[in-house]
């Protein structure tokens, strides 16, 4: 009989911010897949789900580099799915944590494609998790949307002139892993006179969170991968 395979959102950073459907589900787990970008760091989901796993469970690291060379994430994913395989085909319930949801912009998603190419017949669980951006407005008491406004979500911006239109389009925006073209982005908010109305968070939950009104406060600093920006054109 082959085990149960589940894919686990853990929430935006904040231990506390875990479903009970999730704490459920690495409790009662044989092993635990952890997502690892680098072998000099700890998994980041670890560091916000680790409480809640039991020390019966096995944990296993995935690699997950960080890279957007197409082959070389191909190819650590079937090695992923192929290692995560072997566990349920030996009956042992497994799970993958992911930070964020499960669903939105995460590694799980690969995986679970390239698991069914090798289990077709797998019976996976997906649970969902709060988003960071979620968590963010939470924080802030600020509504990400309201009524019929649009909402637009925008990941990993490789042209930032790109976003003009969508600004123009959307009153509401979460402009999400914005560190590597920071400068750019916040230079396309103040041309567009939405660099007041808009704020900058990273790692939401962490020890080290930060967040800052003053967009340009942060020029030239190292910034997290973990770090986003919200947009309201009507204001915060």
């Amino acid at each position: 009989m082959t085990g149960k395979f589940y894919g686990v959102g853990v929430g935006p950073g904040a231990p506390d911010l875990l479903t009970l459907r999730a704490i459920n589900v690495l409790k009662s787990v044989d092993v635990v897949c952890l997502p690892k970008s680098s072998h000099d760091n700890d998994s980041v989901a670890m560091q916000v789900a680790g409480q809640y796993i039991p020390a019966s469970a096995q944990l296993v690291e995935i690699d997950t580099p960080m890279t957007r060379d197409k082959a070389i994430l191909e190819s650590e994913w079937r090695r992923g799915a192929a290692k995560i395989a072997d566990f349920l085909q030996r009956g042992k319930n497994v799970a993958f944590i992911t930070i964020g949801d499960a669903m939105l912009f995460s590694t799980y998603t690969y995986l679970l494609k390239q698991l069914q190419q090798i289990m077709p017949e797998v019976e996976v669980e997906s649970v969902p998790g709060v988003t960071s951006f979620a968590g963010a407005a939470a924080y802030l008491n600020l509504a990400l949307a309201e009524g019929t406004e649009k909402l637009a979500i925008i990941p990993a911006v490789d042209e930032p002139g790109d976003l003009r239109p969508i600004l123009e389009q959307f009153p509401n925006a979460v402009l999400m892993k914005v560190a590597g073209k920071y400068e750019e982005i916040v230079d396309i908010l103040g041309e567009m006179g939405l660099k007041e109305k808009a704020v900058f968070i990273s790692k939401l939950g962490y020890p080290d969170e930060f967040i800052t009104f003053d967009l340009d406060s942060i020029r030239g600093t190292k910034r997290d991968y973990l770090s986003l920006i919200l947009v309201k054109r009507g204001g915060l």
